[in-house]
């Protein structure tokens, strides 16, 4: 088990705003940060990073929680390997022996395996790239005839496969992972596919390639893409990794890991085609680049560029594959609210070829001055010399309209409106029609492809727990089973706000809740709420103090702090002035607050206790079982009316 010490030290050393700033740009709001939320499809800012507290929270999906929380969420890690993660990167030294793969769930451990195995492969390949008679006599010379120099294979840690078929098998097996570890990550595939993964049964997945590791965006190895340089082979040019536990091609960029703060710098990022085109311009100096990673672009990357900027210049190839490359693209980019250009090169020209003849400073020119918008490049590529014939005319302005229509800000919409009609001079109010025509087909599709989503959805049945209660706090069985926890939760936020405030005097909130729930003999019978509880009630045992950082360093409660200790909107000193004898909030209440959720909870736990001497009672045998039922329901009865009169109000059974 990793020792609080450890994680005391992790969040110390490892600012949130900072850790978060990896992967979405926050700007300063006030005290705290804003971004765009990694965790949906956010339009504008709804991420709040605070850095006094040590929590994020989005008030659009309502994800929060701590550091920890966050890498969890994103990197899709069990909490163990997310402290681990954090370990890593501010080197700080976890031994092996104190996680405790008991803590993680199975999937995780798995996600491990792979990680593991993935980033030997990357340090095996770039050693044989670099020490193998093969890499130095003929791969190195390669990459140098391609203008590729040591340094840029240093940065993208550029590497070899071997040139046997089970090389990487073998060298993987003596380094201790296993034949299923080594599939699992995509390093080996199956000969026969009928059969299982049997060492006799694999074989390396890249063979004679140049390999180019691919990074998630906090520069985790998730796969590999393999350039073969023979030309007397029907092999591909380029092979990417096959999908695995961790690597999900459509939500990866090519080079994001490296270029993310030149990104935000320049709020600009350049998209190219392949590998060698990110490489190429990073080692002239234009970093801001990123490539699709050998698939089609789509809505995760568009979200996941957005993090970063607003702003995306399409740099392609001018041959057919490249302008029709630039056409599916543009209506991914302009649905994610992205500002997009495309630079075409000539034909015989990639982004690679151009840089590397005529030099960074030509490299730019050409670009500021070949830079299109999407209706000029459908213009130009559609209607070209044709500009009065109708019916190109009228396809190319039916072209436009629809993409036009996959975007989602009313103002950019109406003004490519406008534009297009100008530079077809076709009347606004036609162009209008089609734009809404196409958003209507874009919502119906929509609408089917979410009624297709909740029909799978409903067909899985809901899981359903029930709790168990604590020690000496044991519940009824008949208040185990009940799924109302509203009040349970209302103490539990008041307990976080208000807990080492003064209730009276040399009495702390923490210590006064935890006295009336042993007094009365409750306890909350929610799991979730009682684990959150018991973990306070220890550490206000051993530590003698309980504030809102515990709760926030909890791992289990981390998640309910944000969302507690976050406000999405605050008042104006102005309004604080001006009618603050009208206000009041829940800092001025706290006391009434404990004393009401208190009650709450008290007044459930009578309720289901009167229930349930009401099924005893209908049960009675004998008239002294008869008198003692009556007896307790009468207590109770008393009891209750005790707690609503305190309450100042009248709660109906």
């Amino acid at each position: 088990m990793i020792s609080p010490a450890i994680i005391d030290k992790i969040f110390d050393i490892a600012p949130i705003e900072e850790v978060v700033g990896e992967y979405v740009t926050l700007k300063r709001a006030g005290a705290n940060y804003k971004g765009l939320c990694p965790f949906h499809d956010d339009k504008s800012p709804s991420m709040s990073v605070s850095p006094s507290k040590g929590i994020f929270k989005c008030f659009s999906c309502q994800q929060g929680g701590n550091v920890f929380q966050f890498i969890m969420e994103h990197e899709g890690l069990s909490y163990p390997l997310a402290i681990k993660f954090l370990a890593d990167k501010y080197n700080i030294l976890i031994e092996e022996s104190q996680l405790d793969v008991s803590e993680m769930k199975e999937d995780a451990i798995a996600k491990e395996g792979v990680f593991a195995c993935l980033e030997f492969a990357k340090n095996h390949f770039y050693e044989r790239l670099n020490e193998s008679q093969d890499g130095k006599v003929i791969y190195k010379p390669y990459l140098s005839e391609r203008g590729i120099n040591q340094q840029s294979i240093d940065t993208f840690y550029i590497g070899l496969s071997g040139t046997e078929k089970t090389h990487l098998l073998q060298e993987g097996l003596k380094n201790g992972y296993t034949a299923l570890q080594l599939f699992d990550a995509g390093l080996v595939k199956k000969i026969n596919e009928d059969q299982g993964v049997l060492e006799s049964n694999l074989r390396d997945t890249f063979i004679e390639r140049i390999v180019f590791p691919i990074y998630n965006v906090s520069g985790k190895v998730l796969g590999f893409g393999g350039r073969i340089i023979k030309t007397d082979t029907k092999a591909p040019k380029y092979l990417n990794s096959p999908e695995t536990l961790v690597y999900e091609k459509r939500k990866e960029l090519y080079g994001l890991s490296i270029s993310k703060n030149e990104i935000r710098k320049a709020d600009q990022v350049f998209l190219v085609e392949g590998y060698m085109d990110v490489v190429s311009l990073n080692q002239s100096g234009v970093e801001n680049v990123v490539a699709a990673s050998g698939t089609a672009f789509t809505e995760e990357q568009a979200r996941l560029l957005k993090r970063f900027t607003h702003n995306i210049t399409m740099l392609f190839d001018g041959d057919i594959a490249g302008v029709n490359a630039s056409l599916k693209h543009i209506k991914t980019l302009l649905e994610a609210d992205l500002n997009v250009k495309v630079v075409l090169f000539p034909a015989d020209e990639d982004p690679d070829s151009f840089i590397q003849k005529r030099g960074v400073s030509e490299f730019r020119n050409y670009v500021i001055n070949n830079s299109k918008n999407f209706i000029e490049l459908i213009t130009e590529l559609k209607l070209g010399e044709q500009r009065h014939d109708p019916i190109k005319k009228a396809e190319t302005a039916r072209t436009i309209a629809e993409n036009i229509a996959a975007i989602p800000d009313p103002l950019k919409r109406a003004a490519f409106i406008n534009e297009t009609s100008s530079m077809l001079e076709i009347p606004e109010r036609i162009l209008v029609d089609e734009v809404n025509r196409f958003k209507l087909d874009n919502r119906k599709v929509k609408d089917r492809e979410t009624r297709r989503e909740n029909a799978v959805s409903n067909l899985v049945p809901p899981d359903i727990g029930y709790a168990t209660s604590f020690n000496e706090f044991d519940a009824p069985p008949a208040l185990q089973t009940d799924s109302t926890n509203y009040q349970e939760l209302q103490l539990l936020k008041t307990l976080i706000l208000h807990a080492d405030k003064e209730f009276e005097e040399g009495v702390s909130v923490a210590h006064y809740i935890f006295k009336e729930l042993h007094d009365d003999e409750i306890w909350p019978i929610t799991q979730e709420y009682a684990d959150m509880f018991m973990d306070a009630k220890n550490q206000l045992e051993e530590h003698k103090v309980l504030n809102e950082l515990f709760f926030i360093r909890n791992h289990k409660s981390s998640k309910l702090a944000a969302d507690v200790l976050s406000t999405k909107h605050q008042l104006s000193k102005g309004w604080e002035e001006n009618y603050e004898k009208f206000i009041k909030t829940d800092e001025d209440n706290y006391k009434q607050l404990v004393v009401d959720n208190l009650n709450y909870i008290k007044l459930k736990h009578i309720d289901i206790l009167m229930l349930e001497n009401q099924e005893g009672l209908k049960t009675a045998e004998t008239e002294e079982d008869i008198a003692i039922y009556q007896n307790v329901h009468a207590n109770l009865q008393e009891a209750r009316k005790k707690i609503t009169d305190q309450l100042g109000t009248v709660i109906l059974k």
